[in-house]
């Protein structure tokens, strides 16, 4: 008797493709959805850091530093010896633009941040939004800095 010969696919077969299939959408989903993964927690606390960083400049230098907020960045400016504000040096206190899909909110009608060089500031509140989250910034007049994460 001759063996017959089956023409489909086994179950095992069928369920290699499907993990395949799950695989490649895992990886590719999020790239379709518009979210480009940013973290509003990630960002808000670089912000909170460089924030932090700035007021110990001024109290370092004994000169002002302000910080400059739109709705898609901030930049750090330092009082130079014309009594004028200018890009801070170095590094870590550049100017900053956030990613795709991260903006800052509830700036207020204040859209700059100063601190004196006794390291004081003035009450600020900044959010900083994604579309799945944000992340709350608050400031005391003496300086001080609280981050939370929210939603």
């Amino acid at each position: 008797m001759a063996a017959v010969r089956s023409s489909g696919f086994t179950l095992f077969e069928i369920l290699v493709i499907l993990a395949l299939i799950g695989i490649m959408l895992g990886i590719i989903a999020p790239r379709l959805s518009g979210d480009t993964g940013v973290s509003a927690r990630t960002e808000g606390l670089r912000l909170a850091a460089l924030l932090k960083a700035a007021r110990m400049q001024a109290i370092v230098t004994g000169r002002p530093y302000q910080v400059d907020f739109s709705a898609h960045g901030y930049r750090f400016l330092r009082l130079n010896g014309k009594g004028r504000f200018v890009q801070a040096k170095g590094q870590t206190l550049r100017a900053r633009t956030l990613p795709p899909g991260a903006t800052l909110k509830d700036l207020g009608k204040r859209r700059v941040l100063m601190f004196s060089p006794s390291g004081l500031s003035h009450v600020f509140r900044v959010e900083v939004v994604t579309r799945r989250s944000y992340f709350l910034l608050t400031g005391d007049g003496n300086g001080h800095i609280k981050a939370a994460a929210a939603r």
